[in-house]
């Protein structure tokens, strides 16, 4: 009773104490996980360009594009410091225009900012690069002037730490987002589909608490952090003005031991704390949004009845009056289907796509989808794929490409499809589909990206979105003559899927604060508004009818709907181009463009990555980044990592608690190349036991100090094909060990060398795709082989194989899943206490025997989806459970588990943060062993994933 009086009178402190704890253990898994630290190719050359503010690293592919962006990141950078009354450091900036995702991060140990360069085929109303980077520039103001005096080449890690802990990431990421609009001509603060989900949600009545619009759910659509953010940065601003967020970030800056520490900053310069903010965001939002007039109901072409959210994207027909829908949710994969006379049928299961698309026509159905290099995974494609209507067959008509958005004519004999080249110069493309030969038709100048191309009916000319320097446009451009025109003033509308109608166009755009399809009469030169939509309408196609199918966007999906030729005639409208901001008052006008730079030339130079090979940064008080805390031992590592991911160096000391030992440590881990090695050197104290001369149980303590070199090298490679992913590689490693020191001196038979023992390993993984709700794959084949020996050594002997295998099943309901993993070992020699398989549960609880094998098997199901917030401590997402049984030495067993029992889990969020992912559970096993019959044991587990 006074640890709970103490605890309720100090529970800020204990809630602050545990923060910073499970921060620096989150920080240091995010460092591998979250921020992407695979590779680029080993095969690229980097140019740098560097000056007294930025240090920009990129392909020399990239030179023109990299010097175009270098003359504008000075003023980024002023930019990125607004309303924040500090200067951020000189920063590196490393652009990935090999990996074709778009994303971006920044991030310190080591202190960086990472930029994936390519635009992709989404919409958008500005060019992709330099709103990402500004975007990103943002964050490093923000570490700079939070934890900015916390610097390397000790203490980045502490930095990161503490700015993750007391800066929220709906804050961080909503100021970013506010920042990237206010000082561009476009953003997401002007795009009414960013905020689309929040304001359907709370028309719709769905008034989610803070916890579940910032942390998601798997039964319901939320905006995402970044939209919620976003409002209720700018309710801030709007409020109390853009000087607030220095008064708040300077206020942490001053108190950043204190506990919820934002919180108090927020209260004192605002009145309000986080949740009171966001009710009151909430509520004049809501007071917006209900004076706006409600579209029209659509007509909806599918009658979907589902539990949970479904999407039927980019309804299509044929002339055989089919529907084909792009469906999606977080109970399946995504797939094509071709529902006909109200029966639906499922075409194809199809892989990662950057963005959700396909094309139809009477006898074939293409579509585009991500893949990566095997090892590098920096180095992705966007490769073209084609289904065959009548046999159901597909084929890949692209490798190793970089295309999007590709279109099929009516007599199937070609594909066009968008090219973004390594320097971002975008081209019309067309492939022949019986050869599979690619031929360019059109390069675009002037740094304009096209997306989303259309044809025309007669083949002859095409429609497509522009978006360059000068804004966003449609362009109609002449296959014939390769000839291309801007239609519309060049702005920052956010255009979308343009295609033709008869002569005419129909698109989406955002003339007004909601999306809604709008038709061009060329022949008049005028625009018509042809939906009116609640929420947002996308994706038009037409039938053969002269319909138009869409997308109508509700709280539960974005549903396919019909346009009659009657409802296409529209409206008359008189368009602002000019898209304003949506919730920003105190944007006026479109910001200054850039100075005149073109004068500006930086020269260039080679860049090595051995040059940032000594890049310490940081020191750690775990080993292993905390990525585990079994038998954790104090102790100091100074860590050093080179800014491309491809060395690793940790310099350390730790101590053995249970064996009051130390040992100090250097690692080096280089993976630049297609293996990757890990060379290590310990040298660490031990204790051992041996008998006593003449006697059966009486031993005596020893101990001594140790020499251990080891060498690994791993090859790991995975790839996506389709619904199906595919991990494996090939894994070897030796040691040398030399034991010196040895405080028993009369020992017989001591071995003071064991030099180099051969461990190998290879592994293959064929897992379906899992869905959002999914537990484990609905289908899939793991098998991993083993084999350790000694053959340089003499004195010593040994050997073990050992062979695990895991394999999954599709369960009773959807979501449900069977796992079955049966492992065989053989052992002899120094290798008799080692077991490489897993074991049973309850294994240490009963006496047994020499383990030869192992089959354990559970069956998954989830439970529930509550979506509970207890209080501040926890987010609820999901409960799930499981049945097991355990069977040792099978032929032994007569058919009985050696354990059997249940579990619950559940997956929750704490303190507000989006990651990590926590997982708690708790396990039952019944052993059904002889030796401790009927015996209970519970068990219980603490996880994390980003």
């Amino acid at each position: 009773m006074r640890f709970l009086r103490f605890f309720t009178r100090h529970k800020q402190l204990f809630i602050s104490i545990l923060c910073v704890f499970i921060s620096i253990i989150n920080i240091q898994h995010t460092k591998s996980q979250i921020i992407n630290t695979d590779q680029a190719p080993a095969s690229i050359q980097w140019r740098q360009i560097s000056t007294t503010n930025f240090q920009l690293i990129y392909p020399s592919s990239f030179e023109s594009s990299a010097s175009l962006l270098a003359q504008q990141i000075d003023q980024m950078i002023v930019f990125s410091k607004a309303q924040l009354a500090s200067k951020p450091r000189k920063i590196s900036i490393i652009l990935h225009e090999n990996n074709i995702e778009q994303n971006g991060f920044a991030q310190l140990a080591p202190r960086k900012v990472e930029a994936f360069s390519t635009p992709g085929p989404a919409s958008d109303n500005v060019a992709w690069l330099p709103n990402l980077v500004q975007h990103e520039l943002r964050h490093v103001a923000q570490f700079d002037k939070l934890t900015g005096k916390i610097k390397g080449p000790f203490f980045e890690q502490l930095a990161l730490a503490l700015y993750g802990l007391h800066l929220p990431a709906w804050y961080f990421e909503g100021d970013a987002v506010s920042i990237e609009t206010e000082y561009s001509t476009g953003g997401r603060g002007r795009s009414s589909t960013f905020l689309m989900p929040l304001r359907t949600n709370i028309l719709s009545g769905r008034d989610y608490s803070f916890s579940k619009n910032i942390l998601g759910s798997f039964k319901d659509l939320t905006p995402s952090y970044y939209a919620t953010g976003y409002s209720m940065n700018t309710y801030l601003t709007n409020a109390f003005g853009y000087a607030v967020k220095e008064q708040i970030m300077e206020d942490m800056r001053r108190h950043l031991v204190r506990p919820f520490t934002f919180n108090r900053a927020l209260k004192k310069a605002t009145e309000l704390r986080a949740r009171k903010l966001y009710l009151a965001t909430m509520d004049s939002l809501k007071s917006q949004w209900k004076k706006e007039e409600i579209g029209e109901e659509p007509t909806l072409l599918l009658a979907r009845k589902s539990r949970y959210p479904t999407h039927d994207y980019l309804p299509q027909s044929n002339t055989s009056g089919a529907l084909f829908t792009l469906v999606s949710s977080p109970e399946f994969i995504p797939e094509i289907r071709k529902t006909n006379n109200g029966k639906e049928e499922i075409l194809v299961k199809i892989g990662y796509q950057l963005t959700p698309y396909f094309h139809v026509n009477d006898q074939f159905l293409v579509w585009d989808e991500l893949r990566k290099d095997a090892r590098y995974g920096k180095q992705t494609y966007n490769i073209i794929r084609i289904l065959d209507l009548k046999t159901g067959k597909t084929t890949d008509l692209s490798k190793n490409s970089r295309f999007y958005s590709p279109i099929i004519s009516a007599n199937s004999e070609k594909v066009y499809a968008v090219h973004v080249d390594e320097n971002n110069v975008s081209s019309l493309f067309y492939i022949d589909r019986f050869t599979k030969k690619q031929e360019k038709i059109i390069e675009f100048p002037d740094q304009i990206l096209i997306q989303q191309p259309s044809l025309r009916a007669d083949g002859r000319a095409l429609t497509a979105i522009a978006i360059g320097p000068k804004g966003t446009n449609i362009l109609e451009i002449d296959l014939e003559t390769k000839q291309w025109k801007a239609l519309f003033p060049w702005k920052n509308q956010e255009y979308q899927r343009p295609i033709y109608y008869g002569n005419d166009l129909v698109f989406k755009a955002q003339f007004g604060n909601i999306d809604n399809l709008f038709r061009y009469a060329t022949a008049e030169n005028k625009l018509y508004k042809i939906t009116d939509a609640a929420f947002g309408a996308f994706y038009p196609s037409t039938d053969s009818s002269g319909k138009i199918l869409y997308n109508d966007y509700q709280f539960d999906g974005y549903k396919a709907a019909v346009l009659d030729k009657i409802g296409a005639v529209g409206t008359p409208i008189s368009p602002d181009f000019e898209a304003k901001p949506t919730l920003d008052r105190n944007i006026n006008s479109l910001p200054e463009a850039f100075p005149d730079t073109a004068a500006q030339v930086f020269s260039s130079k080679k860049y090595s990555t051995w040059s940032d090979f000594f890049n310490f940064h940081s020191l750690s008080l775990s080993s292993n980044n905390f990525e585990s805390f079994d038998n954790y031992r104090p102790g100091i590592f100074w860590l050093a990592n080179d800014l491309l991911n491809t060395s690793q160096l940790k310099l350390g000391y730790e101590y053995d608690l249970e064996i009051e030992k130390s040992s100090y440590s250097a690692e080096l881990i280089y993976q630049k190349y297609y293996p990757k090695f890990t060379l290590a050197y310990t040298n660490r104290g031990q204790i051992d036991y041996a008998r006593k001369a003449n006697t059966q149980d009486e031993y005596l303590k020893f101990d001594f100090r140790e020499h251990v070199y080891t060498l690994d090298m791993a090859i790991p490679m995975s790839i996506y094909r389709g619904k199906t992913n595919y991990s494996y590689g090939l894994n070897i490693g030796t040691s040398y060990q030399k034991r010196y020191d040895l405080s028993l001196s009369s020992l017989q038979g001591f071995i003071d060398e064991i030099a180099f023992p051969l461990n190998y390993q290879v592994y293959f993984n064929r897992n379906q795709r899992r869905s959002q709700m999914d537990l484990i794959p609905k289908w899939g084949q793991n098998i991993n082989i083993l084999y350790r020996h000694v053959p340089f050594e003499k004195a010593l002997e040994g050997t073990l194989f050992a062979v695990r295998t895991n394999f999954y099943f599709p369960g009773f309901f959807r979501n449900h899943g069977f796992q079955a993993r049966l492992s065989y070992q053989h052992k002899d020699g120094r290798y008799m206490a080692s077991n490489d398989i897993p074991m049973v549960s309850g294994f240490a609880h009963f006496d047994s025997p020499k383990v030869e094998n192992t089959l354990l098997m559970n069956y998954r199901f989830p439970i529930a989806y509550p979506d509970w917030s207890v209080g501040n401590l926890a987010y609820i997402k999901r409960f799930h459970g499981y049945f097991f049984a355990d069977y040792q030495n099978l032929q032994d067993s007569n058919g009985a588990p050696v354990s059997f029992g249940l579990g619950l889990s559940a997956d929750f969020n704490m303190f507000k943060y989006v990651l990590p992912d926590f997982g708690v559970g708790a396990k039952l096993t019944y052993i059904n062993h002889p030796s401790a019959q009927g015996d209970l044991v519970p068990s219980f587990s603490l996880s994390y994933t980003y």
